[in-house]
């Protein structure tokens, strides 16, 4: 007899790739663990961005997707838990995998066995998002449900060591240390390099500090001035983004800089398997995707030594490391980089060996195993 796993989690739109974070893990976890016929899988995604509540059912997946009506982030996140606790009492799971601590709370609620993945620590992440009420109120609110999910819950996974530091002390539950999940294409990706191509794949906002990835492009094109940066990625804050549009202009990037937006998956295959390195600024990361996808896809990456970012990038073996706001060093060793071909190749082959362990299969065959540990129940 198998499981039926509730997985409440941010998931993309039917049909749409995810804009990256905990959207791509929770898509390509569910993509791995599809594979397994003892697993039946119940995917909650409630969040205002749902205009109208549906199931999406495949095979022995199904995708429930729960609106939230209204704007105001107090009543939505507790709406939101009284509509995740009524819907798992509805699905009556074996086993409910949150990626969220509201999510693990709703579970709770509801009383059943709940595993925690943390991939975000709250109170870093609260120290960059401060520029508006709105953003501290929802802060306030995620650290008091972290508080409480963190006492109660008795299994929590910890995507990285880094998360696995910064949370160990603070729960009394059993710790399980699982990566993040990748598809298999990325492994498979050829190198079909453009000179001077460089790719950053991410969200263009405050805490991945795009800003900085602009400023140290105008230094590498005074070196390389066909060098140019491919940001690829959605905005979650208009203001930031014109920011960046503004400096692009003021310096004179737009042979430098392209803005190309949110891609599907093969737009993105293309663009890594066309880029020479990938490049992140950021001022706090927890395991980021863009790394993980670099690596597979065997390409060096040059980001800043925060958070999490040192448990995955090499200084010197698989990229490069440098201190957050370090421009002049982000430059620096971006063009180290774009003028040495064996460097990069060497670099990249090296990176693709370590990332071998974010392997789909590998990945889900751990979920797996931890979802019949927490049911206690026995692997069939």
């Amino acid at each position: 007899m198998g499981l039926r796993i509730a997985l409440v989690a941010l998931y993309p739109a039917p049909g749409a790739r995810a804009p990256g974070g905990v959207r791509a893990v929770a898509q390509n976890l569910v993509r791995g663990l599809r594979a397994y016929e003892d697993l039946q899988l119940e995917v909650i995604h409630c969040h205002s961005d749902v205009a109208t509540s549906s199931i999406v059912q495949e095979d022995r997946v199904a995708v429930h997707y729960v609106t939230v009506s209204g704007r105001r982030v107090i009543p939505n996140t507790l709406k939101a838990i009284a509509e995740v606790s009524r819907l798992l009492r509805e699905l009556q799971p074996d086993v409910v995998n949150a990626h969220a601590a509201h999510y693990a709370i709703a579970a709770l609620r509801a009383g059943y066995p709940t595993l925690l993945t943390i991939h975000g620590v709250v109170r870093k992440e609260a120290e960059i998002y401060r520029s508006t009420l709105f953003d501290r109120l929802r802060f306030l609110l995620e650290n008091g449900y972290e508080r409480y999910a963190l006492r109660r819950v008795r299994d929590i996974v910890a995507i990285s060591p880094y998360v696995l530091g910064e949370y160990r002390e603070r729960s009394n539950a059993s710790w399980h240390r699982i990566d993040n999940p990748l598809p298999p294409e990325f492994f498979e990706l050829p190198n079909r390099e453009q000179s001077g191509q460089l790719l950053y794949p991410g969200t263009i906002d405050e805490r991945k500090n795009v800003l900085d990835l602009v400023r140290a492009m105008a230094i590498v094109s005074e070196s390389l001035p066909h060098a140019q940066l491919r940001i690829a990625g959605r905005t979650t804050n208009p203001a930031y983004y014109r920011q960046v549009q503004a400096f692009v202009a003021k310096e004179n990037l737009q042979e430098n800089v392209a803005l190309i937006g949110l891609q599907d998956m093969e737009a993105m295959m293309q663009e890594y398997s066309r880029s020479a390195a990938v490049l992140l600024a950021s001022r706090q990361e927890t395991a980021p995707m863009a790394v993980i996808e670099a690596m597979a896809a065997a390409k060096p990456v040059v980001a800043t030594r925060v958070g999490g970012v040192p448990d995955l990038v090499e200084d010197g073996q698989t990229g490069y490391l440098v201190q957050a706001g370090d421009v002049t060093g982000l430059a620096r060793r971006t063009v180290e980089l774009l003028q040495d071909d064996g460097l990069r190749l060497r670099m990249g082959q090296r990176a693709r060996e370590l990332a071998q362990r974010f392997r789909l299969e590998r990945v889900a065959s751990q979920y797996r195993k931890l979802y019949y540990q927490v049911a206690r129940r026995s692997l069939p």
